[in-house]
């Protein structure tokens, strides 16, 4: 298995951050919430990778570590912004 940089998954979660606003137009031009739910989908599947990533956890007490918590909170803020547009309580804790 091949181990992908930390900095790969860092730009992975940010272009797909980028792209909500196109995804939610999409979504409500063409009357296809579906699309929403494919993208949390995908977002769901980078972010786990980023936060997997065995680099994530040495970011502790570094010169990353507040723009990587920014990139998590900009993720939670997405994510919940997307399950409210499906009609979905988000939840803030497993």
């Amino acid at each position: 298995m091949v181990m992908r940089s930390m900095l790969c998954f860092t730009k992975l979660v940010a272009q797909a951050l980028a792209v909500v606003n196109c995804v939610v137009e999409k979504a409500c031009t063409n009357l296809l919430p579906n699309v929403v739910c494919d993208y949390l989908y995908n977002l769901s599947e980078i972010f786990s990778k980023f936060y997997s990533n065995p680099e994530c956890k040495q970011v502790i007490g570094s010169d990353k570590e507040t723009s990587r918590l920014l990139l998590c909170e900009a993720t939670a803020v997405v994510m919940r912004k997307c399950f409210n547009l499906l009609g979905i309580t988000p939840i803030y804790k497993i």
